[in-house]
């Protein structure tokens, strides 16, 4: 794909992740590095109508990873530009007059801006909290999820506030990665590694500030257009998150399309349709949930893999193994030694 017409267009969904392309680009790597063997390609980061699922996002930003070498590779990105002009939800937030309602707005719209955290807001006394859950496996991934969001956060807030920091400090739950010490400084915030659970917290002083304001009208288009994008985005993971949660139920037996289709009172072609327009299929789902509980079981008991293998809708341990392989890149066996 020619770079030129990349950049033309403008940036809605799927949104980070044609970020992370575009930046990649400029680098210097080719379109072949980035989304060989992948089930996606750059033409569908360039259609607004394509979401990446979760465990989509997580493949291309391991992607990402591997080919750069380059574990804080979040910083590097953070350097790339001014993000407000491109997404119509972020549009909205740099236009809601008031730090407090952007922060507010940015819970609201996370799932139209990224799927691979959640974010929720906690007062506690003085301090003003964001707990933010990451719905990802990888710590790499994980590691770099949080440091975008923190520096996204650090810089989205920059200009309003004249220079000064939004945010005090942020706890993250994921081990301190190698070589952060040389990368420390790059957050201007100070940052500690390995508890139960990540949070972000915030100057509370600094919530009452102006931010910039557009028209009224112009403020009002840009949050129906969001609210729309969210409202879309909210049926298609309800109705994954169903199909998920009747696969879960029924893993040792998993259903077939058909008698899932019938148990969620939908038609055969209409499960489909749906799963479609989220991005996925049965089998991907299917998938999903057996590498997720598949690598639990592995790290977290000590059960013989011919009986994860039962558990999980398998005859026999040599047809897992395959399709473990497959899933995650290295055998239940790798698994389980590097959890010891």
């Amino acid at each position: 794909m020619d770079q030129a017409y990349a950049r033309s267009e403008p940036v809605l969904l799927p949104f980070y992740p044609r970020l992370i392309y575009l930046a990649l680009l400029d680098k210097g790597f080719e379109e072949r590095q980035l989304f060989d063997g992948l089930d996606f390609s750059a033409e569908h980061l360039h259609d607004e109508n394509y979401r990446l699922s979760v465990a989509q996002h997580e493949t291309f930003i391991l992607r990402a990873l591997e080919i750069t070498g380059d574990p804080h590779l979040a910083i590097e990105l953070a350097r790339s530009g001014d993000m407000t002009s491109s997404n119509l939800a972020l549009l909205a937030i740099a236009n809601s007059g008031q730090i407090a309602k952007a922060l507010h707005l940015i819970m609201r719209y996370n799932r139209i801006l990224t799927r691979t955290i959640s974010i929720q807001s906690i007062e506690l006394d003085d301090d003003v909290v964001m707990v933010i859950e990451p719905k990802l496996e990888h710590d790499s991934v994980i590691y770099f999820a949080l440091s975008c969001f923190i520096l996204f956060l650090g810089n989205f807030f920059r200009a309003p506030l004249g220079g000064a920091p939004l945010l005090r400090r942020a706890e993250l739950s994921v081990p301190e990665p190698a070589g952060f010490d040389t990368v420390r400084s790059a957050f201007g915030v100070p940052i500690s590694f390995g508890h139960a659970i990540t949070r972000v917290f915030f100057n509370g002083e600094h919530l009452d500030k102006p931010m910039r304001q557009a028209d009224p009208q112009t403020v009002r288009l840009l949050m129906e257009m969001s609210e729309r994008q969210l409202k879309d985005a909210e049926a298609e993971v309800t109705f994954a998150g169903a199909v998920r949660s009747l696969l879960i139920e029924r893993i040792a037996s998993p259903p077939s399309l058909e008698e899932a289709a019938k148990l969620l009172g939908v038609s055969s072609r209409g499960l489909r349709r749906k799963l479609s327009q989220s991005n996925t299929t049965y089998q991907k789902l299917l998938d999903s949930v057996r590498s997720s509980m598949a690598t639990r079981l592995l790290k977290e008991s000590s059960a013989p893999v011919s009986s994860i293998a039962y558990e999980l809708g398998y005859d026999n341990a040599s047809d897992f193994s395959r399709a473990f392989k497959k899933w995650v890149g290295v055998s239940p066996s790798s698994i389980r030694s590097s959890a010891r």
